[in-house]
């Protein structure tokens, strides 16, 4: 019998500083930092070409989320919902990056569902792909700035060290 109480998984890119923030919102409206990277760690992407820097991506990503998910399971909660939210686009030169992570994404994360945004607040959220159920969305939207505002300070979060992921 399962009794973890369901969460938005959410993974936060800071796309200028290409690190990463996971957290978790619970259903009762609970915010917690759980996770996050050093500055950089995804800046690997850069000199590779197109392919390269979507295999590298999708790899680093899918482990956030597996930390993201083992951090919860210890809180005895589980991923209702996958969301990515991109500060803004990735930089690289075709403009095609971020959209084509959010598509890999969408066809590939089911259950829990994804969501990918790029923005600042929750009133900026510009939708990429996925969807989100309304009270779920009202959920993100209502802690969302505050787990933005909340990066500041480091010592909120776990930090994440990838073993020399590629």
């Amino acid at each position: 019998m399962d009794t973890k109480s369901p969460a938005l998984l959410v993974v936060l890119i800071e796309t200028g500083q290409l690190r990463w923030f996971v957290a978790a919102i619970d259903l009762e409206g609970q915010a917690t930092p759980l996770l996050r990277s050093e500055i950089g760690d995804l800046g690997k992407y850069w000199g590779l070409n197109l392919d390269e820097q979507l295999l590298f991506l999708r790899h680093r990503l899918c482990g956030v989320l597996q930390r993201g998910c083992d951090r919860l399971w210890a809180r005895n909660l589980k991923a209702c919902q996958f969301i990515f939210l991109f500060e803004e686009p990735l930089p690289e030169p075709t403009g095609q990056l971020t959209a084509a992570i959010a598509e890999h994404f969408l066809q590939w994360l089911l259950n829990p569902p994804v969501v990918v945004y790029t923005g600042t607040a929750a009133g900026s959220l510009q939708h990429i792909a996925g969807a989100i159920a309304a009270p779920l969305q009202e959920l993100l939207c209502a802690h969302l700035d505050a787990l933005l505002a909340a990066r500041a300070d480091e010592s909120a979060w776990e930090l994440s060290l990838c073993k020399g992921a590629g």
